[in-house]
């Protein structure tokens, strides 16, 4: 009498250009929590104040904002207060570079890993996702301190009930992250090159992103060109909802989540075919 095989898991060599391999990831979910864990503790085990620099990168991003375009360009904020502004476009944008920043290099950072045992490589970067949103929510924790502290100052701000629609955002603000970053390691494993205009094209997607200055201060004609960045519409929009003050439209809201969601799926595509031989390439 045969016995039957019930495998929990199969792996076979050859998948189609959509199939993601999406049901094993969440059958990795502790080794997820693994990762989570180990980019946590390792990023800050041999430094001296540790955790504190998730409180001290923005206070002193924010401060050098102030000085460089609110005292020196003297850019407007639309009213908010300078400080709350800045940190607020801040926040948003660090976690967005850090889940761009994490996934570009994906391959190259994991090569021996991926070269000795099978796990599903989406792993990696969503872990990696994870890590920076926490990092994302002391940091959260640290604004509100500074939001309360100027309600009681006498600051008016014209919240409204679109704060609870916030961690939509922040996940649009994450997909988008993961997404570019894992397609632009793609290319990175075969083109080198990448590496090195990788900083330019961050730092040009910072100055096209209104972080340091309001949507407010672009040519009306031009705003809606400007919102199929989707990082306009997740800043400008975050803000509307916290302070009341901003120029965002639905319509912008809209063109951020279809530019995000084609970059998303375009990744995963270049992922998916990449990961199967870029041993050979790396």
């Amino acid at each position: 009498m045969g016995k039957t095989n019930n495998w929990d898991l199969i792996i076979t060599p050859h998948r189609g250009w959509f199939n993601f391999d999406l049901k094993n990831i969440w059958t990795y979910r502790d080794l997820i929590k693994l990762f989570v864990r180990r980019d946590i503790v390792s990023q800050y085990k041999q430094t001296i104040i540790g955790p504190f620099y998730f409180i001290i990168t923005p206070i002193l991003a924010t401060v050098i904002n102030m000085v460089i375009f609110g005292k020196i360009a003297n850019l407007s904020t639309d009213g908010i207060p300078q400080f709350l502004f800045y940190m607020s476009g801040n926040l948003l944008w660090g976690y967005f570079a850090s889940c761009l920043a994490a996934g570009k290099s994906i391959f190259q950072s994991n090569t021996s890993l991926f070269s000795k045992v099978y796990f599903p490589r989406l792993c990696v970067p969503i872990s990696q996702n994870i890590s920076a949103l926490f990092r994302f929510t002391v940091q959260v924790l640290l604004f509100l301190s500074f939001y309360i502290y100027f309600l009681i100052q006498g600051a008016k701000f014209e919240s409204s009930w679109g704060l609870f629609l916030i961690p939509l955002l922040i996940l649009n603000c994450s997909i988008l992250g993961l997404g570019t970053g894992i397609l632009i390691s793609s290319f990175t494993t075969k083109y080198k090159d990448i590496n090195y205009l990788y900083n330019y094209i961050s730092r040009f997607w910072f100055y096209i992103t209104p972080v340091v200055y309001p949507l407010s201060v672009i040519p009306e004609n031009m705003q809606y060109i400007a919102s199929f960045n989707p990082m306009v519409g997740i800043i400008e929009t975050s803000r509307y909802f916290i302070f009341g003050t901003g120029s965002v439209k639905t319509v912008y809201i809209f063109n951020g989540c279809f530019v995000t969601l084609i970059i998303f799926i375009v990744g995963l595509v270049a992922y998916n075919q990449v990961e199967k031989n870029f041993i050979d390439t790396i």
